[in-house]
């Protein structure tokens, strides 16, 4: 039915291109649009009307936030009329009308109507990392222009973390000619070789960073488009790229020694000094409320160990490490406010106490940010589930160069931020993230970006009852195409695949339903069904951290009570393997059956002849075959590999034939 809908949409799309277009292809869907009666060239002239009376009054009961982006779009048959409080409600009514008018072609027209429009919430944002693969300020200029198309408001570009540190700071200058450069162009090939840093202009030395003059040209590139561009500056932890640069900021081991771990020395009031002079130089170029400081996967080990840290400690009172973190975000959080900024941090900067004035980007899922906005902290609503938009997007066996994780348009449009808040008061909007670990090239993150921007977009703006997929998906399609009219490389919803179609189906066997005893444990980070997942009858999707994905540490080591003495002739299971999470494929399986559970006398050993690909995901049924030998009891037995980078199994199901 949602592919039907689809072609029917698009069309009449096709038919409007000749004839005429509307408000029923705009993303974000408005809150309101008319269908006048007639329809207008698409060149007609545009009167820009702001602050009169009549539009006063209509946005009269909206937040100061939604009424200064609110416009009101009239097009008749002899003219085109934009109404807005200011320039911002003006330049939101621009982009509707320029869609519009795109689509209706060089001879269409637009069919006259009438939008009022305005945002539900007040931060719609997109985060880009700048630094496990370096893209250059033009790249930044084209996607804050799609960015604007969606009336997307706020751009949050990671700068710094342990790959390459991404801006010019001139109080310490080896920060741009060191910290930003590595001996290898690819992070994947960073992470295996050391995590060095290079010296800027060496023949091995891949990277790059925004110049002041480069990231004030952005500043105003986004501000023209009414767009905040937030930075982040990470602390305490991914860091390692500053220590590499100055040693000095990090911790001591028991022999005075600096410790090369991803964490800052909290301990060190050398620390606090150095980051309140780049955080000096860092507001100087970029004007937003908000100040990103990361804070968070704090390794916080060395911190145990270093003597400065437990100094730190003692002399505050502090209990624990998770404390000592909270300490330092706090002296930070003082300092911004001092300079008249607010501070900003991941959910981990909550661990130990949260700082009076920081606001949250919730991504560990939802419970942190509802927690934050009940005890008064402002929130932004970033859970990976939904928005960590590096995730495959469709079928992966065709490449890599996405992080674990299926996250389809349909999963990311159906995320509604309000979800599980008594009270909205303190939920700002939310954000999509784009790590860019396995993305290293500009064609590939616009493939991870769009059409999943489309949907963060919607969300942001639209009302929760205006929106609906098969309405959307049909006014993606469009837009995806126009897009890469215009040069971006948007994933092609034409041939979506969708999930695994294994996982859709019900796989009935022998095995189905019957008790599994676990002679090594399956992982706690990814228990699937638990003790029900090995024979539930359901296969997994396309990736590892799906459901029905149940992952071993090691080698695997189960057995399966049959409930009775029956002919088996085939025990296997589908594998999945991808190498860019460690997760391999085994090296060999063995089978051994059982008539009482104590004597196993039959088996079957099976070399795996397949090789899990470099890049991407490979999904592998490996058993054994039998002549209707009588068992009730099954111990099976995957063995990895032992080869660099194949640390897990992952298995959904064990079929008995």
């Amino acid at each position: 039915m949602k592919k039907i809908l689809s072609i029917l949409l698009l069309a009449a799309v096709g038919m409007m291109a000749w004839a005429q277009t509307g408000p029923e292809i705009l993303i974000p869907k408005p809150v309101s649009s008319v269908i006048l009666k007639g329809s207008a060239p698409s060149g007609l002239p545009v009167k820009e009307i702001t602050g009169s009376k009549s539009f006063r009054k209509a946005v009269k009961d909206l937040p100061d936030y939604a009424a200064q982006e609110a416009y009101l779009l009239t097009v008749g048959i002899k003219g085109i009329k934009i109404e807005a409080l200011g320039p911002e409600g003006l330049f939101r009514g621009r982009q509707s009308l320029e869609y519009l008018r795109s689509m209706a072609g060089e001879n269409g027209r637009i069919a006259c109507c009438e939008i009022f429009d305005y945002p539900r919430f007040r931060h719609r944002g997109l985060m880009f990392d700048l630094s496990r693969h370096f893209y250059g300020k033009e790249f930044i200029f084209k996607e804050l222009d799609a960015m604007a198309r969606l009336k997307m408001n706020v751009l949050h570009l990671h700068l710094t973390d342990d790959a390459g540190w991404r801006i010019q700071i001139d109080a310490f200058p080896r920060l741009a000619s060191y910290a930003a450069w590595r001996p290898q162009p690819l992070w994947a090939d960073w992470d295996k070789n050391g995590h060095l840093c290079a010296e800027e202009g060496s023949p091995l030395a891949f990277g790059g960073y925004l110049s002041k003059d480069d990231a004030r040209e952005i500043v105003a590139y986004a501000s023209e488009r009414h767009i905040t561009v937030i930075p982040e500056i990470e602390l305490p932890g991914h860091s390692l790229e500053v220590l590499r640069a100055y040693p000095e900021l990090a911790c001591l081991d028991k022999d005075g020694k600096p410790v090369f771990t991803s964490d800052l020395c909290p301990g060190n009031d050398l620390v606090i000094d150095t980051y309140k002079k780049i955080l000096d130089e860092v507001m100087e170029i970029f004007p937003s409320a908000f100040i990103h400081i990361g804070g968070d996967e704090a390794e916080m080990n060395s911190w145990r160990e270093c003597p400065r840290c437990q100094a730190r400690m003692k002399a505050h009172g502090l209990p624990d490490t998770d404390a000592l973190q909270s300490w330092l975000i706090r002296q930070f959080d003082a300092y911004l406010a001092s300079k008249g900024r607010r501070l900003l941090g991941w959910d981990e900067i909550m661990q130990g106490g949260l700082a009076p004035g920081a606001a949250v980007m919730s991504w560990r899922g939802t419970s942190h940010g509802i927690k934050a906005a009940a005890a008064g902290h402002d929130v932004i609503m970033s859970p990976t589930s939904w928005c960590y938009i590096n995730r495959n997007q469709d079928n992966p066996i065709a490449g890599g160069g996405f992080a674990g994780g299926y996250l389809p348009l349909e999963k990311v449009y159906s995320y509604n931020p309000t979800d599980g808040f008594d009270d909205t008061y303190h939920l700002l909007g939310l954000q999509g993230n784009l790590w860019a670990e396995h993305i290293p090239s500009v064609e590939h993150l616009e493939f991870m970006a769009f059409p999943r921007a489309f949907a963060l977009a919607e969300i942001g703006w639209t009302p929760q009852a205006l929106r609906n997929y098969d309405d959307f998906r049909g006014r993606a399609v469009i837009l995806a195409d126009y897009m890469r009219s215009l040069g971006y490389n948007t994933f092609d919803l034409h041939s979506e695949c969708g999930d695994r179609p294994q996982s859709r189906e019900i796989i009935h066997h022998l095995a189905e339903g019957c008790p599994v005893k676990y002679i090594t444990p399956f992982s706690p980070k990814y228990p699937a069904e638990k003790e029900a997942s090995l024979t539930n009858a359901l296969q997994g999707g396309w990736t590892y951290v799906e459901d029905h994905w149940q992952g071993f540490e090691g080698d695997m080591d189960v057995v399966i009570d049959l409930g009775d003495v029956k002919k088996v002739t085939f025990v296997g299971g589908y594998f999945l393997s991808c190498l860019d999470a460690w997760v391999g494929l085994p090296a060999r399986i063995e089978v051994c059956l059982s008539e009482d559970g104590v004597n196993f006398t039959e088996s079957a050993k099976v070399m795996n002849q397949s090789v899990a690909p470099e890049k991407g995901s490979s999904y592998n049924l490996l058993g054994a075959f039998f002549q209707a030998v009588p068992a009730r009891y099954i111990r099976f037995k995957a063995f990895l590999s032992g080869r660099i980078h194949e640390d897990w199994i992952f298995i959904d199901e064990i079929i008995v034939k």
